[in-house]
């Protein structure tokens, strides 16, 4: 069953010096039980579309497109039922959580606090089995956050995503900052509860290794915009649009000794969103343009089948040549 269906999203900040365009036309599908990795530099859209998922966006965002949950429009839906989708069908492991908790309440009454809104049990022995469940123990329910290592303070973030047992989990980047000991617990108990549980799990992060370890299928961001799209595997080993070249060329492979030693680079910065260029975003740093890429701008187009696609004027078009 498909667990969120999202189309033609779009999200725009208005200031002073104009409308900003942050996300534009984004497009993709999650089933329960898949886990879909959303991958790009920073700047390039990835928590913006998280938080419009969510609505959590602040008021100067202007927010269009369809946001399907489960058959309901997230966008059309009113205060009150929107407050019962967040967290009990809907939650989010946000990015950094020492920021994210209160320094001054107790673990335990913070992952209380989204069950009493949702009027579930949140006694002191189902707090104590939430936090068993990501590997803490039950103790640590009466800890405040600086009492917890960085890697217990995510786990506790993963508690309280789970504590309202939602359908899906978006997941902003959360072993940022993490040693690799501690991120590779993390992932593992990801994966292990996205199998066990059948939740579909969206994974927003910069880091393609950890897109490896746990995504399904993968997209691709670039100003804002979706340039390549597929299965996790395909993407990453052997990916179409340049810039998903480039990404995958700077992340060092896994049983692949030389990697380490010769990463890629991309010269440039990402573009300004306020002022895009012409054609493809991505023209002034790609180190394949050819004619037309300032001036045309290419959506994008399938690779070997519907389930892949990249938006790059060296992808045939359907029927026709590159």
């Amino acid at each position: 069953m498909t667990a969120l269906s999202v189309r033609d999203l779009a999200v725009t900040y208005r200031s002073r010096g104009g409308e900003v365009p942050a996300v534009r036309g984004v497009t993709f599908d999650i089933d329960d039980g898949e886990t879909l990795g959303v991958a790009g530099e920073s700047g390039c859209g990835k928590t913006t579309m998280a938080m419009a998922l969510l609505r959590l966006l602040p008021a100067t965002a202007q927010v269009t497109g369809n946001i399907m949950f489960r058959d309901e429009d997230v966008l059309a839906m009113k205060p009150g039922r929107l407050r019962s989708v967040r967290w009990a069908g809907m939650s989010m492991v946000f990015q950094g959580a020492q920021h994210v908790l209160n320094p001054v309440h107790r673990i335990g009454r913070q992952i209380a606090e989204a069950m009493d809104a949702h009027h579930l049990p949140s006694g002191g022995r189902r707090i104590g089995d939430l936090l068993e469940s990501v590997g803490l123990t039950a103790r640590r329910a009466d800890d405040y956050p600086h009492e917890l290592s960085g890697g217990q303070r995510q786990r506790v973030m993963i508690a309280m995503a789970l504590a309202c047992e939602p359908k899906l989990i978006i997941a902003d980047e959360p072993t940022t900052a993490l040693d690799v000991m501690v991120q590779a617990q993390v992932l593992d108990l990801l994966r292990t509860i996205g199998r066990e549980r059948g939740l579909a799990m969206i994974f927003v992060t910069h880091d393609l290794s950890v897109l490896r370890a746990v995504a399904d299928r993968t997209i691709v961001l670039y100003a804002g915009r979706i340039v390549e799209q597929g299965p996790t595997r395909a993407v990453l080993s052997e990916p179409v649009h340049p810039y998903a070249a480039a990404l995958a060329g700077a992340s060092p492979t896994i049983g692949d000794p030389t990697s380490r030693f010769a990463p890629s680079s991309l010269s440039g910065d990402p573009p300004d969103p306020a002022h895009l260029p012409t054609g493809c975003p991505f023209h002034p740093r790609c180190p394949r343009r050819i004619s037309g890429c300032d001036t045309v701008d290419v959506g994008l187009r399938n690779v070997g089948g519907d389930a892949r696609s990249a938006a790059c004027l060296h992808v045939p078009e359907a029927g026709g040549r590159s």
